[in-house]
């Protein structure tokens, strides 16, 4: 393989793959159970992942501003879904080993249910749906290949968002992480996906919450996985005639904690 597709792609195009063959037996059979919409979100997931990896080069590949649509239909699909199943709850981003989950809870969720092997939950005070975040392959990717080192003091943790999103994916030109009380912002200046949410806010402004993008689902996803804690967006603000893009995440007070390290908020 190595010989015949570029390293830099060979990542990228296996999560082609296995976004297909999830989705393979849900087309050809029709079914519309649950065991079926979890192929969907997690096929989901990995397609968000390798469009990321394949178009975020600056110096290369296809411009910012028709790549940022590529994954439009599939955050408005995975939106859809989980409302159709009672579960249009922001995502909450939650640590889980080596790896963080996506859960979007349902309308009268009041805690994080314990992770176990279910992706629908149907619990009346912790129901929702569990899923890979669009930015969990990405982050895997860059971990794996040493680019990516995710730390446990909140102050590191900022910076490695910043850097991740700057100079790793290219996102934006300059990114800003800063901390307020139990939240965190972060401002993404010269966005270059901001074609994307114009589109997507304009079909709903909570498909961005409900199915946040890579770039902001990653930025979850270092945050669960450095601090251990689980944390939700609190609101997404693009604008437009600024091309900014800015993001808030909470950090969790209540929760079922799905694993027993937890590294905490230190400052």
């Amino acid at each position: 393989m190595n010989n015949i597709i570029s390293k830099e792609y060979q990542a990228p195009i296996l999560l082609i793959v296995i976004a297909i063959f999830l989705i393979f037996p849900v087309y050809f059979t029709g079914r519309t159970d649950l065991p079926a919409a979890t192929l969907v979100v997690t096929s989901c997931a990995c397609f968000f992942g390798a469009v990321f990896l394949m178009v975020t080069r600056p110096e290369e590949g296809i411009p910012a501003d028709v790549a940022s649509f590529f994954s439009t239909g599939m955050m408005i699909s995975y939106a859809q879904v989980a409302a159709e199943l009672g579960a249009s709850g922001p995502a909450h981003f939650i640590p889980d080993g080596n790896q963080v989950r996506q859960f979007n809870p349902a309308g009268n969720f009041r805690r994080i249910p314990k992770r176990d092997l279910t992706a629908i939950v149907p619990e009346p005070e912790s129901g929702g749906i569990f899923s890979v975040p669009a930015g969990m392959p990405v982050m895997e990717q860059l971990r794996s290949s040493g680019k990516l080192r995710i730390p446990h003091d909140m102050p590191d943790i900022c910076t490695a968002i910043s850097e991740a999103e700057r100079d790793l994916i290219h996102a934006a030109e300059d990114v800003e992480v800063t901390g307020e009380g139990e939240s965190i912002v972060v401002r993404f200046r010269e966005f270059r996906f901001i074609p994307a949410c114009e589109e997507i806010r304009s079909e709903s402004q909570r498909i961005c919450e409900i199915a946040p993008c890579t770039p902001c689902s990653l930025a979850g996803c270092i945050l669960a996985s450095g601090t251990g804690a689980v944390w939700n967006i609190e609101g997404i603000a693009p604008s437009p005639e600024k091309n900014e893009m800015l993001i808030t995440f909470t950090r969790m007070k209540d929760e079922h904690r799905p694993r027993d390290e937890d590294p905490g908020m230190r400052h």
